[in-house]
């Protein structure tokens, strides 16, 4: 008597059972397929409605975002407070700048606001997900000062959304 062991695996922190490889294989490409029109429909919402720089930062993402309800609030819950701060002003305002970035969390350079930042990605990376699935940035000279923009991922701010995060008491500037 043959003895059966079902394959399990994990798409998108969604996990899934397989008897045979096969059947592993059909999944995999009906999850493909599905993201994929779903990809062609967002992009071409986004081209109808005008909204060129949501569409820019989109395709910047890339189609698939990692985030799930779980895979979100374990990222949060291993933030430090500065770091949760940054994010939270993210995700209420889209974008900020360097000077206000740094208001929020209260440190004085950019020096400091990079080590915030960098631990943020750190811990993004110790989940296996990219930093730019969190946040990107660009860095441009104003009145010869180096000044930075900061954007939160549109995957990570749907994700917010869903799960009601942050929290307008813990944090009073977000929405």
């Amino acid at each position: 008597m043959p003895y059966n062991m079902a394959i399990k695996f994990k798409v998108r922190g969604i996990t899934f059972t397989a008897d045979t490889p096969e059947e592993v294989a059909q999944t995999l490409a009906l999850l493909e397929k599905r993201e994929s029109e779903k990809h062609q429909a967002r992009i071409q919402a986004m081209l109808k409605e005008g909204q060129t720089k949501e569409l820019h930062e989109y395709l910047k993402e890339g189609p698939e975002s990692p985030w799930t309800p779980e895979l979100f609030l374990t990222f949060i819950d291993r933030l430090g407070k500065a770091q949760r701060e940054a994010l939270a002003l993210l995700v209420s305002f889209g974008h900020v700048s360097d000077e206000e970035l740094r208001a929020c969390i209260k440190v004085s350079g950019n020096q400091a606001l990079g080590g915030v930042l960098s631990g943020v990605s750190k811990q993004a990376a110790a989940l296996g997900i990219e930093a730019r699935h969190v946040f990107n940035f660009e860095n441009f000279r104003n009145a010869d000062r180096r000044r930075s923009t900061y954007t939160v991922a549109p995957g990570f701010r749907d994700m917010a959304g869903r799960v009601n995060w942050p929290n307008p008491e813990q944090y009073p500037y977000s929405k």
